[in-house]
């Protein structure tokens, strides 16, 4: 029974060997999906991800926890405190500054 793993001068070689074979793998899969995705658009199918909100942005202020952080942020708040304080995701606090400063 060996118990001893590959080591020495025969390891360097046989990782690079892997990492080329991996790295070929990972650009033909990438050539695949670049190859669906243009047919998908000759089709028609294919849309990719909508932007922007689906909300309004008087409608998404108006909610009870951004109008509340509006007022902590205008107050002179932190970002991560108001997250914290409000019970929201920064994420969206971020949002709230972005879309609040378009007024």
């Amino acid at each position: 029974m060996v118990t001893e793993g590959i080591s020495g001068s025969r390891s360097g070689p046989c990782c690079s060997i892997l990492g080329i074979v991996s790295e070929m793998e990972r650009n033909q899969i990438r050539e695949r999906q670049l190859q669906g995705i243009a047919i998908a658009k000759a089709r028609g199918s294919y849309k990719g991800r909508k932007t922007g909100m689906k909300e309004d942005v008087l409608a998404f202020l108006s909610k009870p926890k951004n109008k509340k952080a509006v007022e902590l942020l205008k107050k002179g708040y932190k970002g991560t405190e108001v997250a914290k304080i409000v019970g929201v995701h920064l994420n969206t606090i971020s949002k709230i500054k972005r879309v609040a400063g378009t007024l």
